[in-house]
C-alpha cells in the first residue's frame, strides 16, 4: 500500500470518478486535508465512498480571518476529527500582517484539541517555521507533519531533534528551481531527514498537468530517491512504514492501520 500524505482529495471534482478508480486499482491511501467546512465535509463524503480516503479537517491559515466567529465549531470539529490539517501559519503568502493574530489564535485552537485527544496534525508554516515550532512545544505536540517546508536549513536539525514527521512534495523536482529561494540550498534538506522520519506527499491535485493520485505520487517518489541515492521503492515502503508508526498507537486511526499493512 502507498500513501500520500498530504492531497486535497475534493479539488478533483470533475475528476473524482477517475480519482477514486486510480486509488483504487493502485493501492494509494490518500491522506485528504481540508481548507474549510465546505472541503471538510466533502472529503467526508469522500471517505464513505473509500476506505482509502483518511478525512482531516483544517482552515487553512490564509483563510484563519474569515473565522473568527467561528471558533467554537471549528474546536468542537476538530475534536471529533481523525486527524487535523491542513492547519499552521503563514507567513510567505500573506502579506497582510494584520491577519497574523487571527492565524496564531486559529491555531491554538486546533493546539488544544490535539494536546488533549493526541491527535495527528499536519502543519503549513511557510514562512513562519520557528513560530510553530515554538508553538508546538509549547503544547506538547508531538505527533505532527511538516508540510511545505521552506525555512532555514539549520531549523531543520531542530525539527529532527523534536522527532516531528517531514513530508517531501513535488516543490524537490527541477521544474520549482525558478519558483523557490534558494532551491539548491534546500536540496540539502532530503539527504538529511533519517528513514524513518519522512513521508511523500503531493499536494495535490497538482497545477496543471492535472495527473491522478498514483502518477503525481510516483513522481515525487522518484525524485526524493534520486536524491537519496536508493529506490522508489524503497521510498515508497519507508514513507508507509512511517506512516504506520504515526497512526497506530491511535484507536481511532487503527482502521487505516490495518488498510497501510496490506501488500
Amino acid at each position: 500500500m502507498l500513501v500520500d500524505v498530504h492531497n486535497h482529495f475534493s479539488y478533483y471534482q470533475e475528476d473524482i470518478e477517475r480519482a477514486l478508480k486510480d486509488i483504487r486499482e493502485n493501492g494509494v491511501l490518500m491522506v485528504s486535508v481540508s481548507t474549510d467546512f465546505p472541503s471538510y465535509n466533502d472529503t467526508l463524503e469522500l471517505a464513505k465512498r473509500s476506505e482509502l480516503i483518511l478525512p482531516a479537517f483544517g482552515i487553512h491559515p490564509m483563510v484563519a480571518h474569515e473565522h473568527m466567529n467561528q471558533l467554537d465549531l471549528i474546536r468542537k470539529t476538530a475534536n471529533d476529527a481523525l486527524m487535523l490539517g491542513e492547519i499552521g501559519l503563514d507567513r510567505k503568502w500573506t502579506k497582510d500582517a494584520s491577519q497574523y493574530f487571527s492565524q496564531e489564535l486559529l491555531l491554538e485552537t486546533f493546539l488544544e484539541s490535539a494536546q488533549k485527544l493526541d491527535t495527528i496534525m499536519i502543519l503549513h508554516v511557510a514562512g513562519a517555521e520557528k513560530k510553530v515550532l515554538s508553538m508546538l512545544e509549547n503544547y506538547s505536540i508531538r505527533n505532527a507533519i511538516i508540510h511545505d517546508y521552506y525555512g532555514p536549513i539549520d531549523l531543520v536539525e531542530k525539527i529532527i531533534d523534536t522527532n516531528l514527521y517531514f513530508a517531501f512534495d513535488r516543490s524537490y523536482l527541477e521544474s520549482y528551481t525558478p519558483e523557490i529561494y534558494g532551491w539548491m540550498e534546500r536540496l540539502e534538506i532530503v539527504s538529511m531527514i533519517p528513514d524513518d522520519l519522512f513521508l511523500i506527499e503531493t499536494d495535490g491535485p497538482n497545477k496543471p498537468p492535472r495527473r491522478m493520485p498514483f502518477e503525481a505520487l510516483q513522481i515525487v517518489a522518484e525524485r526524493i530517491a534520486e536524491l537519496r541515492n536508493t529506490t522508489v521503492e524503497e521510498i515508497t515502503s519507508q514513507s508507509t512504514k512511517n506512516l504506520i508508526t504515526l497512526v497506530k498507537n491511535d484507536p481511532r486511526l487503527s482502521k487505516y492501520a490495518t488498510i497501510l499493512r496490506r501488500s
